[in-house]
């Protein structure tokens, strides 16, 4: 699998479930935390998406239907956005939103302690972005 639908297929997992515009949203913010985390590790895309314990998405049930080719057609319509948004993200013709953030969580889920000890630099409908 190319980079491109590597992202796309993360980016499906931890962000599918909003409106399109709330999700392209998200994907944007998540694909940039993906490259910041890159870039600070110095590691490949693919070191950065199989980190264990990094990605929740990872092996999800939206991850399997990418992986397994299982798509409604409005989630097909959705996965072809993210792959539009992971290409402009890695090319580098999308700009950060986030502010160079490496980490990320869902609030409605999850409230990480190592979120008190960064500084939060932007916020989704769906997700809050922080950076160590």
């Amino acid at each position: 699998m190319n980079e491109v639908a590597l992202l796309a297929k993360l980016l499906f997992s931890e962000a599918y479930k909003r409106n399109i515009e709330g999700a392209v949203k998200d994907a944007t913010a998540i694909a940039h935390v993906v490259k910041n985390r890159m870039a600070k590790r110095n590691q490949t895309l693919e070191q950065t998406i199989y980190e264990p314990f990094q990605f929740s998405g990872v092996g999800s049930s939206e991850w399997q239907k990418i992986e397994n080719q299982k798509l409604t057609q409005q989630e097909e319509n959705i996965y072809k956005k993210f792959l539009q948004v992971s290409y402009g993200v890695l090319k580098g013709d999308i700009s950060d939103p986030t502010g160079g953030a490496n980490y990320f969580f869902n609030p409605k889920l999850a409230n990480p302690s190592w979120a008190k000890k960064m500084k939060k630099s932007y916020k989704t409908e769906g997700h809050n972005y922080y950076i160590e």
